[in-house]
């Protein structure tokens, strides 16, 4: 088991060389015993079912997409790949039961931003290190929120929010799949810079939060145009704010929050899929092009699309470097922000 993750050294290149120069002492013990790193990867793979860990409730669109992803995982691979929802404490529960399993390539990680570059900015004692335990696959996918309200919340803008908001210090509920997601951090960006006081209320995934946010429980959130779009076309939400830098073809009317004077607030949610550490390359590998073949099937496609998240598939190395650049960014905005864990 690791020891707490601190937010001065998760990203540590010094920590990472050190990490290196450990795991590669530890295949050399191993191949001294007779156990090579090379003998495990030549062990056939896969020779029983995979399961997928999501950490968040089935119905979301995280657990949608990994799903689909899945169902083709189970066409290319031979054996059935079973998507497990672990939700709740931001996705570090499923995070930490992928940490823990033996790294043979049967227990992999559908993650999204929160386990990786938010919780070790924000919850204290957290269990595993997301570079020392986790090996990236590869990124799935990513696009951009939208700002959506329930139809009573007076604001039907950005710039009507904001004003609404200062009027009413505090009395304003925005909802997030906690405070370790893109949601949380974006909302509260918004809060600090524009100068405005609204309260989180946290939920363990979109489901639940998005019918809430029906009921009037809460005022707005953010979320992705997949789950929201369809609600805004049936009046059942309406939409304030795109945080992207163009607009959308399927929402050609709502404005973006560059065109609203808040070009910091641009990005969303992502997705990727990863392994325990010390997993065999090839299973890395295998794994790898296994989502890049189901990227190019037409279901994947059009659920990708109808979320407006743009297809990645990227390699193992483009990933690692894509989380710590996420890392970089929110660790900036936690310290503008005086987050500290709790």
């Amino acid at each position: 088991m690791s020891t707490a993750v601190t937010r001065i050294d998760v990203f540590n290149p010094t920590r990472r060389c050190a990490l290196r120069w450990l795991r590669s002492m530890t295949l050399a013990c191993l191949a001294a015993g007779g156990l090579s790193g090379a003998a495990q990867a030549a062990a056939p793979w896969p020779t029983k079912p995979i399961k997928l860990v999501v950490g968040y409730p089935p119905g979301g669109g995280t657990d949608t997409v990994a799903r689909l992803i899945a169902q083709q995982f189970s066409k290319t691979l031979g054996q059935q790949v079973v998507v497990e929802n672990r939700p709740g404490a931001s996705s570090t529960i499923a995070t930490q039961q992928v940490v823990r399993a033996d790294p043979d390539g049967y227990t992999l990680l559908f993650a999204t931003a929160s386990p990786l570059t938010g919780a070790p900015l924000t919850m204290k004692g957290l269990q595993y290190d997301p570079i020392k335990d986790l090996a990236p696959i590869t990124l799935v996918g990513n696009g951009p929120f939208i700002m959506v309200a329930n139809p009573a919340f007076p604001p039907n803008n950005l710039a009507e929010l904001i004003a609404y908001a200062r009027a009413h210090p505090g009395e304003v509920n925005y909802a997030s799949p906690g405070n370790s997601t893109a949601n949380y951090f974006f909302t509260e960006l918004l809060n600090m810079d524009a100068k405005i006081n609204t309260v989180n209320v946290a939920y363990k995934g979109s489901a639940a939060l998005v019918n809430d946010l029906m009921g009037g429980h809460v005022q707005y959130t953010l979320e992705t145009p997949g789950t929201t779009l369809p609600l805004i076309r049936e009046g059942k939400l309406k939409a304030i704010v795109l945080l992207n830098d163009e607009r959308l073809a399927k929402a050609p009317d709502v404005q973006t929050t560059v065109e609203a004077g808040y070009p910091q607030l641009v990005g969303g949610s992502w997705y990727g899929i990863l392994a325990p550490a010390g997993t065999p390359r090839p299973i890395i590998d295998a794994v790898q092009q296994a989502t890049v073949k189901a990227l190019q099937s037409p279901e994947v496609r059009h659920a990708m699309d109808e979320r407006d998240v743009l297809i990645k598939g990227t390699t193992p190395e483009a990933f690692a470097a894509f989380i710590d650049a996420e890392y970089k960014k929110w660790q900036d905005v936690t310290q503008r922000l005086g987050i500290v864990p709790q």
